[in-house]
């Protein structure tokens, strides 16, 4: 016979020591906290094994040398709860919750549903390293119950940051010699005292670990730059890679602090194998930027076999493989991505070759759309691969949003099975263009948000507030839709000023991406005079290839480009263009516009030539154009007759090699 759940009476036991008997007061005190109805259902609490007692049994109990991550003993009388450490059997608890309100009138409704069955086992977690780096997951309580890891949480140092480990100026001795010439924006791995440095941060900030262990990045700052001094040589430092002195402090950190987790990053200088074998402690992070984001990989392709290739060199160096993968669309955190299926699908992937930990780097302290729901998804997939995706999504939906609960997880479901059946890619800088041509489906994105926003009004409490949060963030879908069909409504760009209200919805992508930027370039479209452009039938080729420029109608579809984004509305090349195109009717004005931005190379066109029929019949350069901070504008009065075949070239600058061309319209009027 199995445990019965439903019972009455109900006693909470461990067997005595300090960390068992703290996690079952930890579960006591929360089932007591919880139960609505304690005439009915009695929970008591006792180590006392003589006492006699009809009822239930849970019991607690931590084994360090246990040979599984926890397991569960299922018999008539007690349910046995064993585990590596208290944060599992934390996570256990509030399985157990859930489950027990299922029989019981337990208050759940703020816990994410269970997935354990707790029938007798023994279990290892799928990946021993889970986080999904999203907003949800910051929370500390709600990592505790999901059973995460944080870069908040967990690390000392994450990431590109070794110059906290100086705590102020960087000695010379640590600085990286490039060339000949010691260099303040990288490392010198070999040196003493850059070991001297990080060792009394640990020590000072954490200590050994005897209380908590702590992880700590030891990565490169993300250049090219390599120390070539002859320690860093001698370790096995060339000129474009460092992996040889930085393993070496590595390994010189683990043997120092055993208690405690050094990795670095398989990434730019740091990409090549490690000469030396990591410490049992010691691990690394394989970035998978290279990667394709679609649920099928195929390992007859380079970038899939290139990557194999390097988890399989690094595994014969370490046992602690964790992966840096990407959940985000980083241009755009708020439009629908569909992204559970190729997770799930490359976790098993993964897994196969050895990898054991993810850190899934998404929108991280800034809402996207479904996060809560991905946080769930992904944390429960990363426990153990073998539950359903789809099943997890209805779980979250009924319990979070028991009225939207059909449509939500239709929708998102719809979208997931597309992205696989079609094994779709979703890259992580993907324009609002490009995904409209690939994952995203706006005609069903139209029917979704219209009808959400029907039962929205018959909503109320909880489920009201998440609801229109999230209409919040899809009205930027909406507002992007409305963009590229250049229409626009008021009650549309007065739901998304309501963004104001959530302190985390600031930003709709990564690098720049203010919501209050993006509205005031509405305001901006909106307080221009419309004008009748008499161009028709344009085409857009490369000047030197002959090959056709897909987006090159974004030259006459009416819609000024966003100076503060590429991506909204400006056509891009990377190199010299020819634009053909008719006149429908006379004109006297010509005028085009160029989107400055250093950073990604957008320059002034060296030279534009006009041409009607083959004749050329004007020429402008550099200085025929006006400047702003952000744009470089040409307008010139030009006389063209009616039925006119108008040529343009638009010759690339040739300041810098990867120079391009942004140009958002050219008018003829």
């Amino acid at each position: 016979m199995e445990y019965d759940f439903s019972q009455s009476n109900l006693l909470v036991r461990s067997n005595g020591d300090k960390e068992s008997t703290e996690s079952a007061d930890y579960f006591f005190y929360h089932m007591n906290k919880r139960n609505t109805n304690v005439n009915s259902f009695h929970v008591q609490r006792s180590d006392d094994t003589k006492e006699r007692f009809f009822g239930g049994v849970i019991y607690f109990e931590i084994v360090p040398d246990l040979t599984c991550d926890y397991e569960i003993l299922n018999s008539a009388k007690q349910l046995s709860l064993f585990a590596k450490d208290k944060q599992i059997l934390k996570w256990l608890s509030y399985q157990l919750i859930d489950k027990l309100g299922q029989f019981k009138q337990l208050w759940v409704q703020d816990l994410p549903p269970g997935y354990i069955d707790f029938k007798s086992r023994k279990a290892n977690f799928t990946l021993s390293y889970r986080e999904p780096h999203l907003l949800s997951n910051m929370d500390d309580d709600y990592g505790t119950i999901l059973n995460t890891n944080s870069i908040d949480r967990d690390w000392g140092v994450w990431g590109h940051h070794m110059e906290v480990f100086f705590e102020g100026d960087i000695p010379e001795q640590s600085m990286a010699l490039v060339n000949g010439k010691k260099v303040s924006d990288q490392f010198c791995f070999g040196a003493n005292e850059t070991f001297e440095s990080i060792r009394q941060f640990v020590i000072d900030q954490y200590g050994y670990g005897e209380k908590a262990s702590k992880w700590f990045m030891i990565a490169p700052n993300d250049n090219d730059l390599v120390c070539t001094c002859s320690i860093c040589k001698k370790h096995g430092n060339s000129n474009s890679s460092a992996t040889g002195a930085l393993t070496f402090l590595v390994n010189r950190l683990s043997k120092e602090f055993p208690n405690h987790h050094f990795f670095t990053l398989a990434y730019r200088t740091s990409k090549n194998v490690s000469p030396v074998i990591l410490e049992k402690n010691a691990g690394v992070f394989i970035s998978t930027v290279d990667l394709p984001k679609k649920p099928k990989l195929d390992v007859k392709t380079k970038p899939v076999a290139d990557f194999l290739y390097n988890v399989k060199s690094w595994r014969s160096k370490t046992s602690q493989i964790y992966l840096w993968d990407y959940i985000a669309n980083f241009d755009d955190y708020l439009t629908p991505l569909p992204l559970l299926e190729r997770v799930h699908k490359q976790l098993l992937f993964f897994k196969h070759y050895g990898v054991n930990g993810l850190f899934l780097n998404g929108s991280g302290y800034d809402y996207s759309t479904f996060e809560g729901l991905y946080t769930y998804v992904l944390s429960a997939l990363m426990v153990d691969s073998s539950l359903d995706a789809a099943d997890l999504v209805r779980k979250y939906h009924q319990r979070f949003f028991p009225t939207t609960a059909a449509l939500l997880t239709s929708y998102v479901l719809s979208m997931e099975t597309s992205a696989l059946s079609g094994n779709m890619e979703t890259g992580i800088y993907t324009s609002f263009r490009s995904a409209s041509e690939s994952y995203f489906d706006g005609n069903k994105f139209e029917a979704f948000y219209n009808e959400l926003t029907g039962l929205y009004k018959g909503l109320s409490g909880e489920e009201k507030k998440r609801v229109d949060k999230m209409l919040v963030g899809l009205s930027y879908t909406k507002a992007q839709l409305s963009y590229h069909s250049g229409n626009l409504n008021e009650t549309l760009l007065d739901r998304l000023s309501a963004y104001k209200n959530y302190t985390d919805m600031k930003k709709y992508k990564e690098e720049g991406g203010a919501l209050k930027t993006y509205l005031d370039e509405w305001k901006l479209l909106k307080q221009e005079l419309p004008l009748k452009n008499k161009v028709e039938n344009m085409l857009v080729h490369e000047l030197r290839s002959g090959k056709i420029i897909s987006e090159g109608n974004l030259l006459h579809d009416g819609v000024r480009g966003f100076l503060s984004d590429f991506n909204q509305g400006w056509m891009i090349a990377g190199e010299d263009i020819q634009v053909n195109t008719q006149i429908v009717d006379s004109t006297t004005q010509f005028r085009m516009r160029f989107l400055l931005n250093k950073k990604h190379g957008m320059k002034i066109p060296a030279k534009v030539e006009v041409f009607n029929d083959s004749n050329c019949i004007a020429v402008y350069n550099k200085g025929d154009f006006f400047l702003s901070d952000t744009s470089a504008t040409l307008e010139k009065r030009l006389q063209i007759h009616k039925s006119a075949k108008i040529g343009l070239k638009i010759y690339i600058s040739k300041d810098e090699k990867k120079s391009i061309i942004a140009c958002d319209e050219i008018q003829l009027f």
